[in-house]
């Protein structure tokens, strides 16, 4: 068993899991897995990732009643390796659990093969990104074929967070709990604000690193977006489309030019979080990088709630700014923040690329469904900007 990796789920075996848990000290040396249920989480949430609940049974001794894993998509892993998500949230659960003023699931096991390409992936994103747009598509494409060859594979198995009640991104929450959640992000942004502990890192990634890769595939697959969801595209929405293909770059590199850095999560959203004791436990940080904490604003409350007033979004603004001043955030004005929020959230449309490219598999109506409910919700922030004034200095 040495040196294996689990890549199917099937190989999540009673013997391989004895060893691993046994090897992480979670379980003592006379305790064995008898026997594991496997059932399927996140149907139409976890994309690029297969997420499963473990129910074990032991002999010789007691350990979890269930574990979670977390392996790749096997449909989507060549996208996964792509971008990196996979090493990245196996590299943050290593080097930042226990660290973070955030509550995360406990980690129990991580493996993933290491790669040569690993240490440079900083260094070939910038290279890409510096090609010329009409070349991106090509590249991207083999690039995609490239990683689909390597077949790295990667496991985590996690604390079940089970016994907490679940966000609901279709059905959304109101005000009061976008602001827990808000609060309690604003305490991890102001914890790396600007901190020595972003360096050094190869897999924390500038926001703004793939801007022009990522703007690539957002205008290449914006059509099969189109194609899946023609009732989204009238008028208003097809203004918003060109005006993020026409100034997508622009947007992504400005918030990045101008914001502070922190830690930002990348894909904070209600599936993504339980809550025990009304707090948010986060979870799901393939997307994690360094960048402006801004973006983790927009991206979560473009899809966050149906009700939200006008009202409502900027008492949420001012609640999220006090919090991360509290931290001890300084010079960075509500006003800067307010407009890179803006540009958050029209960054926010540059997904539709990643839906068009990804298999749903089974989770394909809920996909289909949280896609056009979140339309709906960044349309409604959306409302108030003026895009001919977003980017004016």
């Amino acid at each position: 068993m040495e040196g294996f990796i689990p890549e199917r789920l099937d190989d999540l075996t009673p013997e391989f899991l004895t060893t691993s848990l046994r090897e992480t000290g979670a379980l003592t040396p006379e305790t064995a897995v008898t026997s594991v249920e496997r059932e399927i989480l996140g149907e139409g949430e976890g994309f690029l990732g297969d997420i499963l609940r473990l129910r074990l049974s032991y002999e010789g001794g007691e350990g979890p009643e269930s574990v979670v894993a977390k392996m790749p998509k096997l449909e989507n892993r060549a996208f996964g390796e792509l971008v990196g998500v996979y090493e990245r949230e196996s590299c943050f659960y290593e080097e930042f659990s226990g660290l973070v003023p955030v509550a995360l699931p406990h980690l129990y096991l991580s493996l993933f093969d290491r790669h040569a390409v690993s240490d440079r992936q900083k260094r070939t994103t910038s290279l890409a990104n510096r090609l010329p747009q009409r070349l991106l598509p090509r590249v991207t494409r083999v690039a995609l074929w490239s990683a689909g060859r390597r077949k790295r594979r990667y496991l985590l198995l996690l604390e079940d967070l089970g016994d907490a009640a679940p966000g609901d991104q279709l059905a959304g929450t109101d005000a009061e709990g976008c602001a827990v959640v808000l609060r309690s992000i604003a305490r991890l942004h102001a914890a790396y604000w600007e901190s020595p502990a972003l360096e050094d890192r190869y897999w924390l990634v500038p926001f703004a690193g793939d801007s022009r890769v990522r703007h690539s595939m957002f205008l290449e697959m914006r059509g099969v977006f189109r194609e899946r969801h023609p009732e989204l595209f009238d008028e208003e929405f097809e203004r918003l489309v060109a005006w993020v293909s026409a100034n997508g770059i622009e947007t992504i590199e400005r918030m990045q030019g101008e914001a502070p850095e922190t830690l930002v999560h990348g894909d904070l959203r209600l599936d993504n979080l339980v809550f025990r004791d009304g707090e948010p436990v986060f979870f799901d940080w393939q997307a994690i990088r360094r960048g402006p904490a801004a973006f983790d604003v927009a991206w979560f409350l473009s899809g966050a709630s149906d009700g939200l007033t006008p009202e409502d979004e900027a008492e949420l603004l001012r609640t999220y700014h006090a919090t991360i001043e509290e931290g001890g955030v300084r010079e960075y004005p509500f006003e800067v923040f307010e407009r890179h929020y803006r540009m958050g959230l029209l960054t926010t449309v540059q997904t539709l690329g990643l839906l068009g490219i990804l298999d749903l598999g089974d989770g394909q109506e809920r996909g289909a469904e949280m896609a056009g409910v979140w339309v709906k919700r960044l349309r409604a922030r959306l409302a108030t900007i003026d895009l001919d004034r977003v980017l004016d200095p």
